[in-house]
C-alpha cells in the first residue's frame, strides 16, 4: 500500500535533511566512483551469501544512486512509478519473502548492489537483519597500509572457513581465533565448526549489543574474540542466556579497553598512588602478623628441576626476609596442565591467598578467568604483552642485559663470529637477539651472530656450533639445576671442549616482587590513575629498577668489566638505548641516524632479525609440540 510507501519516505526525507545539515552527502554510495581512485587486483564470485542489511552502503552504479537516501529509504515522490514499484514489492515481501538473491559487490568489507535495490530498501524498512545476496568480491590492490593488511587476513580467513561477518580491529586476530579453535591459519575447517562457530557468534552478537557493546568503540568480533579465550565457545553453544550475559558482564571492563590500552610501565613510579584530599583521612589495608598477606606463587615446575622456578623461589624467599610479619607465602610446583593451574588457583583463593604470582605464560588465561571468578583476589603472571586488565603482567627488560653482553661477546672474540641460542620466539625473546647483535655491532661492526633455535624438532645447537667453529656463544641463561654442564649464560668454548664461562644474565625476583608488594602494602595497587582507567597494565622493569643485571666472571680482564660498567651506567643514565639511531634488519633499514628508540611496544613485539644475525625466525610447525604449546600460550603469532 502506498501508506506503507509515504512512511519509508519520511525515513529517507529525514536522513535526507540531517546529511545536508552535517555536510554528508546525502544519497547512496556509488562503487564505481569510488575505484576510480583506486587499485584493483581481481575479482572472486562467492556465490549466493546471506549478508548483513546493515554492512550493504550503496550502489554499484550512479543509475538509481539519488533515489534513495543514505539510509536506502526512497526519496522520489509518491505519484512516481517507483513509489508503486516499491509499494507493490513491500506486499510481496511482507507475504512471500525476497524470493531472489539481490546481485552485490563487496568492497573493503562493504556491500554494493547492482540489482536489487528495492528489495535491499523493502528489507530495511521491515526491519530485516541479512538478505540473500549473490555476491561478488573486487579485491584492492595489496599494501603495507594498516587496514588493506587486515582486510586481506580477513579474506584468508574466510577462504578456510566461509564466515564474514566476524570482524577485528587488530592485525593478526584472525590467526590467534584459528589457533583459539584449534585450527592452523591456513588449514581448511570443516563444516561442522564452522556452523557452531557462527551460532555462536549470533548468539554472542545479539546478547552483547543488548547489553550495550555497541557504545564500547571495538568490534563485536574483538569482544567475541575475549569472550572464547576465557569462557570458551560451549557456553555459549549449551549456557543460558542470563549465563551467558553474567560472563559478559565480567568482562565487560575488558571490553571498554581500546586498541591502545595495553600499558609497559617501566617505571615504579608511573603506579604510585593519585593523592587526594580524601586520601588524608584513609589508609589501605594494613597487614601485621596475626593478619599479614597472603600470596602464592605458582610454578610450572619443581623448584629441584627447574632453574625458572628455583629463580621465582629465591624471590619469595627475599620477599619474606624483607617483609618480615607482614607477608605469608605459599607455593604450588608442578602447575602444567589447565586443570592442576585452575585447582592450584583456587586452593590459594581458599587458603586466603589475596595476590596470586602465575610463574609462566601459558598460565594466563587461565589466570584470567579466574582473576574474573574472584575478583577479590589480585593475580599477576609471569609474561608481557597481555592485553587484559583483569590480570596485570611483570617481565623484565632483559634486551637491555643481553646488549650488554653481545658488546662483551665481541670484544673478547677471535674473529666475527658468535653464537647465540634462544628455545622459541615469544614476546621479547626477538628483542633479546636484536640487542645482543646490536651491542656486538657497537664493539666490532663486522660481527655476525649465529642463531639457533633448541625448541626445533630434531636441532641439536651444541653440535651446530661445534661444526661452524663458533666458540663463543650465548646460550641458555642457566643451566638446569640437574645437569653439570657449563654451557649457560655467556662462555667460550676453548680447545679441548673445556669451558670457561664469561657472563650470566639475571633476575632479581626478589626485588622484582618487593616492588610490587611494596605498593599493595602503602594502598598503590588499585588506586593509581593508570588502574583506575581500566588499563591493561604489564610492569616491564629493567637496569635501572635493578631486577634485571649480569654477572661477570672474576677472571675476566679490567678493561672488560671497565667496559661493561661504562656501558651499563648510560644505560641506567638513560643516555645509551639499544634500539636507538640508525637499524638495519636483514630486509631493510628501519630507523636513521639520530633517531629515538623505538617505542616499548615496538620492542616486545618485534618480528624482525638485525642485518648481522644469520638465522631465521622459523615457522610453528618447525618447533617441537612442546615448544608449539608454550609460543600459543603466549600469544606469539610466526
Amino acid at each position: 500500500m502506498i501508506e506503507d510507501y509515504l512512511e519509508a519516505k519520511k525515513l529517507g526525507d529525514r536522513a535526507y535533511r540531517n546529511a545536508l545539515l552535517t555536510g554528508q552527502y546525502p544519497y547512496l554510495e556509488a562503487l564505481d566512483d569510488k575505484l576510480k581512485e583506486e587499485e584493483i587486483q581481481g575479482e572472486n564470485r562467492l556465490g549466493v551469501l546471506e549478508i548483513p542489511l546493515e554492512d550493504i552502503v550503496g550502489t554499484k552504479t550512479t543509475g538509481r544512486q539519488q533515489a534513495f537516501s543514505k539510509n536506502f529509504m526512497p526519496i522520489l515522490g509518491a505519484k512516481t512509478e517507483f513509489a508503486f514499484k516499491w509499494s507493490a514489492l513491500y506486499d510481496s515481501v511482507r507475504e512471500e519473502g525476497v524470493r531472489e538473491p539481490i546481485l552485490v559487490y563487496e568492497y573493503m568489507y562493504k556491500f554494493y548492489v547492482q540489482e536489487g535495490n528495492k528489495r535491499v530498501s523493502v528489507s530495511r524498512f521491515n526491519e530485516a537483519v541479512s538478505i540473500p545476496a549473490t555476491v561478488i568480491r573486487i579485491l584492492p590492490k595489496r599494501t603495507e597500509e594498516r587496514e588493506n593488511k587486515l582486510y586481506y587476513e580477513f579474506v584468508d580467513f574466510y577462504k578456510c572457513t566461509g564466515i564474514y561477518r566476524i570482524r577485528f580491529s587488530e592485525l593478526g586476530a584472525y590467526d590467534r581465533l584459528c589457533r583459539v579453535m584449534g585450527k592452523k591459519p591456513g588449514e581448511l575447517w570443516e563444516e561442522e565448526l564452522c556452523r557452531d562457530l557462527r551460532a555462536a557468534y549470533s548468539r554472542f552478537a545479539e546478547l552483547y549489543m543488548q547489553m550495550g557493546g555497541g557504545k564500547l568503540g571495538n568490534t563485536i568480533g574483538d569482544a567475541f574474540y575475549v569472550y572464547l579465550t576465557v569462557f570458551g565457545m560451549e557456553s555459549i553453544l549449551h549456557n543460558s542466556t542470563e549465563e551467558i550475559k553474567e560472563n559478559i558482564e565480567r568482562l565487560w571492563n575488558e571490553y571498554r579497553k581500546s586498541a591502545g590500552d595495553v600499558v609497559l610501565v617501566q617505571n615504579p613510579e608511573e603506579v604510585k598512588k593519585v593523592s587526594g584530599f580524601m586520601d588524608l583521612f584513609q589508609s589501605g589495608k594494613l597487614y601485621n602478623g596475626k593478619h599479614p598477606l597472603k600470596i602464592a606463587f605458582l610454578y610450572e615446575r619443581t623448584v629441584q628441576d627447574s632453574t625458572w622456578a628455583y629463580a621465582h623461589e629465591l624471590g619469595r624467599n627475599y620477599i619474606m626476609e624483607k617483609f618480615r610479619g607482614l607477608v605469608e607465602t605459599k607455593i604450588f610446583e608442578s602447575c602444567n596442565t589447565e586443570e592442576r593451574i585452575q585447582d592450584s588457583i583456587e586452593e590459594a583463593i581458599r587458603w586466603g591467598a589475596e595476590l596470586i604470582f602465575t610463574t609462566a605464560s601459558l598460565m594466563a588465561q587461565l589466570s584470567i578467568k579466574m582473576a574474573l571468578e574472584h575478583p577479590e583476589t589480585s593475580i599477576l603472571n609471569c609474561s608481557v604483552n597481555t592485553s587484559y586488565n583483569s590480570i596485570r603482567t611483570y617481565y623484565g627488560r632483559m634486551y637491555e642485559a643481553k646488549f650488554l653482553m653481545g658488546a662483551l661477546a665481541a670484544s673478547i672474540t677471535d674473529g666475527n663470529d658468535l653464537g647465540y641460542v634462544e628455545q622459541f620466539p615469544l614476546y621479547g625473546t626477538i628483542a633479546n637477539i636484536n640487542a645482543f647483535a646490536i651491542g656486538a655491532q657497537f664493539i666490532n661492526p663486522w660481527s655476525k651472530v649465529h642463531l639457533s633455535w633448541s625448541g626445533l624438532q630434531d636441532v641439536n645447537w651444541k653440535e651446530e656450533f661445534r661444526k661452524q667453529g663458533i666458540r663463543t656463544i650465548s646460550g641458555p641463561e642457566f643451566a638446569k639445576p640437574t645437569e653439570v654442564s657449563r654451557e649457560f649464560g655467556l662462555y667460550i668454548r676453548e680447545e679441548g671442549e673445556k669451558v670457561f664461562n664469561v657472563a650470566a644474565p639475571v633476575y632479581d625476583w626478589g626485588k622484582y616482587y618487593a616492588l610490587i608488594l611494596q605498593s599493595i602494602l602503602e594502598g598503590s595497587y588499585h588506586a593509581n590513575s593508570l588502574a583506575k582507567a581500566h588499563n591493561a597494565l604489564n610492569y616491564y622493569f629493567g637496569l635501572k629498577e635493578g631486577v634485571i643485571d649480569i654477572i661477570l666472571s672474576r677472571d675476566l680482564s679490567y678493561a672488560s668489566k671497565k667496559l661493561i660498567s661504562i656501558l651499563r651506567r648510560e644505560i641506567v643514565e638513560g643516555s645509551l638505548a639499544p634500539f636507538s639511531g640508525e637499524i638495519h634488519s636483514q630486509s631493510e633499514k628501519l630507523r636513521r641516524e639520530g633517531d629515538e628508540s623505538l617505542d616499548l611496544e615496538e620492542i616486545v613485539d618485534m618480528r624482525w632479525l638485525n642485518d648481522n644475525v644469520v638465522g631465521e625466525i622459523p615457522p610453528l610447525d618447525r618447533f617441537t609440540k612442546e615448544s608449539q604449546e608454550a609460543i600459543l600460550s603466549g600469544g606469539f603469532l610466526l
